[in-house]
């Protein structure tokens, strides 16, 4: 049986008089191996070519932009310091800056200016929260902002949840009818109303009375 993705397609090319052969299939898995770990190979090192896609290569990526390398560090995060630091080569104004400290960061970028005298402001808001030190995008910020310029942020973070409320009511009704009679008439029901619980009671009753 050949299992092999490459070697059972050479193995296709042969003659099918010796497809159905144990030793050509044993030949054909065995070199077909060799291909398929040499096509993921190939496919692992078109991935470092980017950092968008990146993983072992991107030390070659922080070295060439000389940021400093933290393994133990999300490598989401990693490759988000190696984008804003290819981007920031470019001419500096508030749109290019946003959607560097964006890919810096993921969240939201605003950048508002002169919200005083030589102040701008980075609005941030996150839907997956901050993490607990920012003290890598201040340096960012610092280092691609004018220097004349001065800096102050606010950061909004957003969580969404889902939450789900039931309720229930119960109400009965009693009806008692004159001229006496023996058979008692009786009603029952049951309702479901998303609102808050309830009870209630409601007595009617209708004349002429029982005599004696």
């Amino acid at each position: 049986m050949i299992i092999s993705p490459k070697g059972k397609e050479m193995l296709s090319y042969i003659s099918p008089l010796y497809q159905n052969s144990k030793i050509e299939q044993a030949i054909y898995e065995a070199i077909g191996s060799e291909w398929d770990s040499a096509d993921e190979l190939a496919h692992e090192i078109l991935l470092q070519l980017h950092p968008q896609t990146a993983t072992w290569g991107l030390v070659f990526w922080e070295q060439r932009l000389g940021l400093p390398t933290n393994t133990n560090e999300d490598m989401e995060r990693r490759r988000r310091k190696v984008i804003a630091k290819r981007q920031s080569k470019h001419i500096i104004n508030p749109e290019r800056m946003a959607i560097i400290l964006k890919n810096y960061t993921g969240a939201d970028i605003e950048i508002i200016e002169n919200v005083a005298p030589y102040v701008f402001e980075v609005k941030l808001t996150g839907r997956e929260g901050f993490p607990k030190s920012l003290e890598d995008l201040y340096k960012e910020v610092k280092r691609i902002k004018p220097s004349h310029l001065s800096v102050r942020y606010r950061l909004i973070s957003i969580t969404e949840s889902k939450f789900y409320v039931g309720a229930a009511t119960l109400c009965g009704e009693e009806i008692v009818v004159y001229p006496w009679s023996p058979k008692a008439i009786e009603s029952k029901g049951r309702i479901n109303i998303a609102m808050a619980n309830n009870t209630g009671v409601e007595n009617i009753t209708l004349y002429p009375k029982k005599e004696g």
